[in-house]
């Protein structure tokens, strides 16, 4: 049997099964659902004094974890906290110095709690006061709003860089554009398109909606927009080889992220081993 590369490079990712009932229970345990180190959890890191010299508090492990992992060690562990979250106590001044690159790095990033093996967005949309748009959420709106070409071209730059620099995530089989409605090309489909630098390959085209008339927006309960979603008829082209594969699932705008893990759940009903998920911006009026 040959060695199978992919086994080696997303070692530290799981796989997740993916279920209604998974994904309900996302939206109605309450358990805080992103980490972002800009603004919300500026405060994770914390400087000790002494032979203490510090700790970082965090309130979920998914997704951030196997990123600490691959940019810091494969030993690095994260503890429950009694007071709720996940904690770690640092050894040395050196491990301190190490999570403090860590969240320099990933500043702006925001790591998401919900069903897929791995899960972002670059930025949040809005600065915290909501004044005006994050430098990402501005090109994401003039892109998609108002047609700028300009601002697509630095997004395509934007977020093909950070696929480069991240780990795990350059190394999938596939790329996926979220679908939106049948006819034009929606924005991550564009996006994704204009890719020219890595190895994997583009199935947008063929994961598409059969008859999707109404936005999960209009719905109010998760349940109806998982009805409006079922009613949509998501197809996944039969020529495409999914089996064992893994896919990045690529959106413009993650709010609730129900339509991402819908999309997500459907492909490893197909045999997909680990869907990793990536938004240019997540919205601030969804927890």
């Amino acid at each position: 049997m040959g060695f199978n590369f992919s086994d080696l490079a997303f070692l530290q990712v799981p796989k997740k099964d993916i279920t209604i009932d998974g994904i309900r229970l996302i939206f109605e345990d309450g358990a805080p659902r992103r980490i972002a180190f800009a603004t919300t959890h500026a405060g994770a890191l914390k400087r000790g004094s002494g032979d203490r010299p510090g700790k970082i508090l965090l309130p979920f492990k998914e997704t951030v974890l196997p990123f600490i992992r691959a940019e810091l060690g494969n030993d690095i562990a994260l503890f429950p906290s009694k007071f709720g979250g996940y904690w770690r106590s640092f050894d040395s001044p050196e491990e301190y110095d190490k999570f403090e690159a860590f969240i320099r790095k990933y500043h702006d990033v925001v790591f998401l709690r919900d069903e897929l093996d791995l899960s972002l967005a670059l930025s949040m949309n809005f600065e915290e006061d909501e004044e005006g748009h994050t430098e990402i959420g501005d090109l994401e709106c003039k892109a998609k709003y108002s047609g700028d070409s300009d601002a697509e071209s630095k997004l395509v730059d934007k977020c093909a860089e950070w696929i480069g620099l991240l780990p795990y995530y350059k190394y999938v089989d596939y790329i996926c554009a979220v679908p939106g409605k049948s006819g034009a090309m929606n924005l991550p489909q564009r996006i994704v398109s204009k890719f020219d630098t890595f190895n994997f390959k583009d199935i947008s085209s063929h994961v598409y909606w059969r008859n999707k008339t109404r936005h999960i927006k209009d719905a109010e309960s998760v349940d109806e927009k998982l009805e409006i979603l079922d009613e949509s008829g998501l197809n996944i082209d039969a020529d495409i080889d999914l089996n064992g594969k893994t896919v990045l699932l690529f959106d413009d705008l993650y709010m609730s992220g129900l339509t991402m893990q819908y999309v997500a759940m459907k492909l490893k009903e197909r045999g997909v081993s680990r869907v990793l998920g990536i938004a240019i911006v997540k919205s601030r009026k969804n927890k």
